[in-house]
């Protein structure tokens, strides 16, 4: 008789273990995100490769260094065989500015890096519960957002998109816009892509930072300051057919081409496909 209560105990204490172990929609939908190495996982760091800049008789080679990355917050709201995503997570690095002014040698200003990404994104389940991630999937995604913690005085208020496809696509809210992961903003393979950024600033400096198949692969493209807080740049959309980002950001003349200038960035990045 005491085995068999012993027994017992055995195995309503396993169904309790196994009950508590049990995977939840949570996990699934965090397992995914954990999984994912495309869209989570924004931040700064891709555009190290450095540029020269020319302003009256100041020359500014500027650069951000590698980063590292607090653990993201995740928030996760579901609604039936919905569900809402907010991710954001911190990068902390170093600034660099290597500058001559006038006659002078040379002088590296090197300045904290402190920013915060965020993106958000819907999942909607699929399949049954019994399913790889309890059926659940990545759905749609918002454009991602990036700005400087320690001073933020500098801000992209809007983007228009030109290209042969989209005319005057305009964007005001990133993280309240979302594209569907099958139908993201498409620009065929070589197609000129004008954007034209609308800010705050007017005396500061804007780049496109996008990926091609040859060194040094990242690269950084200014954008023509076209006066009252508007820039404007063109770029070709890449060779290979694959989803990505297109990073574009706003940063203070300050931060470049002064010493006592901090960190000071507002960028937003925008999910799109190469098509051949």
């Amino acid at each position: 008789m005491k085995r068999k209560i012993m027994v017992m105990i055995f195995i309503a204490c396993a169904v309790i273990i196994s009950q508590c172990a049990k995977e939840t929609d949570e996990d699934a939908i965090m397992d995914i995100i954990a999984m994912d190495t495309m869209w989570f996982n924004s931040n700064t760091e891709v555009d190290s490769t450095s540029n020269s800049l020319l302003l009256q008789d100041t020359v500014a080679i500027w650069w951000r260094g590698a980063q590292t990355h607090s653990e993201p917050i995740i928030e996760i709201q579901i609604l039936e065989d919905s569900a809402w995503v907010s991710w954001s997570r911190d990068n902390y690095g170093h600034f660099y500015s290597l500058a001559k002014i006038d006659t002078f040698p040379w002088v590296l200003w090197d300045k904290n890096l402190d920013e915060t990404a965020e993106l958000r994104a819907t999942f909607l389940r699929t399949g049954d519960e019994s399913a790889e991630h309890r059926g659940w999937e990545l759905n749609s995604i918002s454009l991602a957002y990036g700005e400087s913690n320690t001073v933020n005085t500098v801000r992209i208020d809007s983007v228009c998109i030109n290209s042969t496809n989209y005319q005057d696509l305009m964007i005001t809210d990133p993280l309240e816009t979302f594209f569907d992961l099958d139908s993201l903003i498409t620009f065929p393979a070589g197609q000129a892509v004008t954007l034209t950024l609308y800010t705050n600033v007017e005396d500061g400096h804007a780049f496109l930072h996008t990926f091609i198949l040859a060194w040094p692969y990242y690269v950084r493209l200014p954008f023509m300051n076209m006066g009252d807080g508007v820039y404007e740049g063109t770029w070709n959309a890449q060779l290979v057919a694959l989803p990505r980002f297109a990073i574009f950001d706003l940063i203070p003349h300050s931060t470049i081409y002064t010493e006592t200038g901090p960190y000071d960035f507002n960028g937003w990045l925008l999910p799109y496909m190469i098509s051949n």
